[in-house]
């Protein structure tokens, strides 16, 4: 008897071991993927709740505490995630780089891994933005601002200054809200060649460049999505719409 209590004591001792070391995972590991919600997604996730079909009541605090919890540690995984990528295709650029490989084989590496060399490209600029902002504070504000602001951030011209002027501008803001000042203070080179012209012939002259290198693109026979076949549906018409009123 006093082996059988003595064997049982020492499995109770391991099991409970091994409990207290799957907490201390657990607890790291949401340490590692938490982050905080901005105050528009707080308050989307209580109209979401309280307002649907669910009879909450004295749950209410308890429910949304736990899902917002669950909400923000998915938003961090989704950040680490674009990190870890941008990460690693900075590092093939580099290592592409210094064996003296052509600008040509790291696009052809992103095509062959990447379904859609935009979404590779975007997680470069994202890193690479990312390494460059000063401090961890920043870092934390810049991984807040909503996706699709935070690609066109990365991907704009700018000085690191003016880039950090706008993280500050646009940090909590929604991505239309953060995308309007983003154009203000750091516009697109489309939008500043555009800007830029100011008679008929300077326009004509952008738009012959643009509609000849897509001339270029389109002479290759490539497989034409239909969201394109729309825009260029969408050019046509405009464009006979404006020359009949001519008429």
């Amino acid at each position: 008897m006093n082996k059988l209590n003595k064997e049982a004591s020492i499995f109770f001792q391991k099991n409970q071991k091994h409990v207290k070391e799957e907490f201390k995972k657990k607890d790291a590991l949401e340490a590692v993927f938490q982050t905080s919600l901005t105050q528009a997604e707080s308050e989307q996730l209580d109209c979401l709740i309280l307002d649907g079909n669910i009879d909450l009541e004295e749950q209410a605090s308890e429910v949304l505490l736990e899902i917002k919890s669950i909400t923000s540690q998915i938003k961090a995984i989704q950040k680490h995630h674009v990190l870890l990528i941008g990460e690693k295709i900075y590092r093939v650029r580099e290592i592409l780089n210094k064996s003296g490989s052509s600008s040509t084989t790291f696009s052809s590496w992103i095509g062959l891994v990447f379904h859609t060399k935009s979404s590779a490209y975007n997680a470069l600029a994202y890193y690479e933005l990312f390494l460059k902002l000063p401090s961890q504070s920043w870092r934390v504000i810049f991984q807040s601002i909503p996706y699709k602001t935070a690609y066109l951030l990365a991907s704009r011209k700018g000085e690191i200054e003016d880039k950090m002027t706008v993280i500050e501008k646009i940090q909590g803001l929604p991505n239309s809200a953060a995308i309007c000042i983003l154009n203000k203070y750091l516009p697109s080179s489309r939008d500043t060649v555009i800007s830029a012209v100011s008679s008929e012939e300077d326009i004509n002259k952008v738009i012959s460049d643009k509609l000849l290198e897509l001339l270029k693109i389109v002479c290759l026979n490539p497989k034409i999505s239909q969201y394109n076949m729309n825009l260029l549906q969408q050019l046509l018409e405009s464009t006979l719409g404006n020359f009949n009123d001519t008429d």
